[in-house]
């Protein structure tokens, strides 16, 4: 419980023709790690790498068409309605669908029986909706262009180089156009015709000259920055651009049927070209995973790691598949094993809390289960209110009831916020607050230090007393970490390092708490302040045993991480004050007449809500902080690396049994 599951390593020489189904077998059972053996290893052991199975090439073919399916069909999959919490959690609403336990041929021949019937199709739809947003984009396009130009009674034909007349159609900048003309005038003389349509910005301007003039006009446009259109087809612009809005509409209305025959198809298809994925990405796992492995000409070397309570029938299964043509050599409690925590079911949900920060190595103290208590009573301390207590634990258990139900992680979180509400509860109860002063002074006409079973830490001088009580909290902490130390050292056999680097520091507390018993409250006799001073001493030359010169800037870390436990009193101040504040503001406004209840309502509610996500969120920032940093600074260190099994990790399948 205290430390990480115990594994087992066991190194296989497996029979060629009997590697496939093994690693089958494996990645279903899943409680396996296969090692990667790096080529200094193989170099050892005398074997070459070796490569994935023939098969992967056919699997990978199949999903990469498969994947390319699903993704022109994704398209049509509805948006799921997430909230914050199922973003941060990772709960994925996906219905996983019933499927048996398959062969490898069954799995190809389904998914090529998907691909028979509908990628054909699939594809000849999306490359015509493609070519048919190509149209109208290009179609958008012209239109914009030539719209501009509609009024204009010109064919399209009669633009350009004719036997005598040379005409053009483009614009200009509406402050030039007079301009234009009068210069037009000047250079050609009669032998001209120009029209003008002016707009805000840019006029339309179409000019015809004698053929033999083309390159005097060319001259002219150029100084004026005339910008010219290209229309494409014949007759009038108004004709041609009513031609391109009724093609627009057609290729719109082609889309459109393309559409929702892919919609179709997505419907009766989608999920099964999922499942089809899912199951090729097993085989393809399997094929792969023998790149970790080495070889020789008839055998395969491979390493595994598994939990130890596991290791028996995992041997017992490589044994009776290979009919005994194996080897497998065991080891346990090996330095370098994988980190599996294990704990009970009660501290389970937070595993995460000490992954967050990291791993135990293997033969450490996993930390979970002291982080369990603490978290929740730094957290509840900090939040201090009943009400929002009950709130919390009421989100703690919607949360684990719906998407705790999808997710671990969800399921986790759901029971820190149950356990995390409790303490709130307790605390707010201890400390008289419910939404604040509201119960106490708005409903029983009291002061919440009358309602405190304890005592409001805001009435008079109390926050002295509750100060003295969280830093006594954060001391008892910081000497717990120490009692772990001392117990995982001693554990490991490094008996020096736990008597002068964690056992000296209750000798030192020890000796100065009988010395101030002595000499301040005259509770012991007057010689227990020499025996007090004496083991105070000695505690400092073992502290100075353990840790040399830097002893001294221990001392000064275990003073100021002591006093960092006053943010428990800081943030609870600053909950109660918030509380307080949005309660004055609703009271004053509730006298208003006929409005004043709507708007003291809101902000009563409002203001509650603000507050309980705020102040939340702070407890659990600031109750990880004195975990990670005053009380793992005592003892953890951590620095495993994760195991990581190989099984079949089912998103969109869930296997009959």
């Amino acid at each position: 419980m205290f430390k990480p599951a115990r594994m087992c390593r066991l190194d296989c020489i497996i029979a060629e023709e009997k590697k496939a189904e093994v690693m089958e077998a494996l990645h279903k059972m899943g409680v396996t790690q296969i090692e990667y053996l790096g080529d200094k290893m193989l170099e050892k052991l005398k074997v070459e790498r070796d490569e994935p199975l023939e098969k992967v090439v056919e699997v990978s073919n199949l999903l990469i068409r498969l994947r390319k399916l699903a993704d022109i069909l994704a398209e049509f999959e509805p948006p799921v309605q997430k909230n914050i919490l199922a973003d941060m959690l990772g709960v994925e609403y996906i219905d996983q669908k019933p499927v048996k336990d398959m062969s490898y041929r069954e799995v190809v021949e389904f998914a090529k029986s998907i691909l028979d019937k509908y990628e054909d199709e699939i594809e000849e739809l999306s490359k015509g909706m493609q070519q048919d947003a190509s149209s109208v984009s290009s179609i958008k396009e012209k239109l914009k262009s030539y719209e501009i130009y509609s009024d204009v009674s010109e064919k399209v034909e009669n633009l350009g180089e004719s036997r005598y007349v040379y005409s053009v159609l483009g614009t200009v900048s509406s402050h030039s156009a007079e301009k234009l003309k009068s210069e037009l005038s000047k250079r050609m003389g009669d032998a001209h015709f120009i029209d003008i349509k002016n707009g805000d910005i840019k006029s339309v301007v179409s000019i015809s000259v004698k053929k033999e003039n083309k390159e005097k006009l060319e001259a002219l446009l150029r100084e004026f920055s005339f910008e010219r259109i290209k229309i494409e087809g014949s007759g009038r612009i108004k004709d041609i651009i009513a031609s391109l809005r009724s093609d627009l509409e057609e290729y719109r209305k082609d889309y459109e049927k393309k559409k929702e025959k892919l919609k179709a198809i997505f419907e009766k298809t989608y999920k099964d070209i999922l499942v089809a994925e899912e199951l090729l990405r097993f085989e393809k796992e399997r094929s792969e995973i023998f790149i970790s492995c080495g070889k020789t000409k008839r055998t395969v070397v491979t390493r595994i790691w598994v939990p130890k309570k596991q290791c028996e029938e995992v041997e017992s299964a490589i044994q009776k598949i290979t009919r005994g043509r194996c080897v497998i050599e065991k080891e346990e409690n090996l330095e370098e094993a994988p980190i599996l925590l294990e704990n009970p079911r009660v501290a389970k949900p937070f595993e995460g809390l000490t992954k967050m920060f990291a791993l135990p190595r293997y033969n450490e103290i996993d930390p979970t289960f002291f982080i369990m208590p603490t978290f929740c009573i730094f957290f509840g301390f900090m939040l201090t209110d009943a009400i929002y207590g009950i709130f919390l634990m009421i989100a703690g258990v919607i949360t684990e009831k719906t998407m705790g139900k999808r997710s671990d992680n969800a399921k986790a979180a759901g029971y820190i916020m149950i356990g995390t509400g409790i303490s709130a509860v307790f605390f707010g109860i201890l400390m008289g607050s419910y939404l604040g002063d509201f119960l106490p002074k708005y409903i029983l006409n009291m002061l919440p230090n009358d309602l405190a079973l304890w005592v409001d830490p805001i009435y008079k001088s109390n926050a002295m007393l509750v100060l003295g009580a969280a830093v006594a909290m954060g001391f008892a902490h910081i000497m717990f970490g120490h009692l772990l130390g001392m117990f995982d050292k001693l554990r490991r056999g490094e008996k020096s390092a736990a008597v002068f680097e964690h056992l000296s520091w209750y000798v030192l507390i020890s000796g100065a708490i009988i010395a101030a018993l002595s000499m301040f409250m005259n509770a012991l006799p007057p010689v227990a302040l020499y025996a007090g001073a004496g083991l105070a001493v000695i505690g400092i030359l073992m502290l100075l045993k353990g840790y040399g010169f830097m002893a001294f800037i221990e001392l000064i870390g275990f003073v100021g991480n002591t006093l960092s436990y006053a943010r428990l009193l800081a943030m609870g101040l600053t909950t109660a004050g918030i509380a307080l504040s949005f309660n004055f503001l609703a009271g004053m406004v509730f006298s208003i007449p006929y409005i004043g209840i709507v708007i003291a309502a809101i902000i009563f509610i409002f203001g509650h809500v603000i507050n309980i996500l705020m102040n939340s969120l702070g407890a659990f920032v600031h109750s990880l902080r004195l975990q990670y940093v005053e009380h793992f600074g005592t003892y953890y260190s951590g620095g495993g690396a994760e195991f990581k099994p190989f099984r079949e990790n089912r998103i969109h399948t869930k296997l009959l049994r």
